[in-house]
């Protein structure tokens, strides 16, 4: 179970992991947003994971790692074909994930 601290301006979440007390900043200042955030806490503390905040990872950098192992891993043409379709979904949102051929088609 956990709770919601305030503490100036910000919410905090606080909580028990492994034994030991926690508390992270939710980086909000909205009660209501702050709310939902504890409520995503508990309900990744009920599935057993620990990772119930979301990452300020960078999509491009998360897909161009991702593309690189997949390059190194499969074959060329199934990591063209992969890379095919997550542009397809992404768009050119990194250059792991522009165009390689000689000849683009024009869509």
């Amino acid at each position: 179970m956990a709770s919601l601290k305030k503490r100036g301006k910000q919410y905090y979440a606080q909580y028990y992991a492994g034994g030991r007390q926690r508390r992270v900043n939710l980086a909000t200042d909205s009660r209501q947003v702050a709310k939902e955030k504890i409520r995503q806490i508990e309900s990744s503390q009920a599935r057993g994971r620990s990772d119930f905040l979301p990452t300020r990872t960078l999509l491009s950098e998360i897909l161009t790692r991702y593309v690189t192992h997949m390059r190194v891993i499969k074959t060329p043409k199934s990591a063209q074909t992969d890379c095919y379709y997550l542009r397809d979904a992404f768009g050119p949102l990194c250059p792991a994930l522009q165009i390689t051929s000689r000849k683009p088609s024009p869509k």
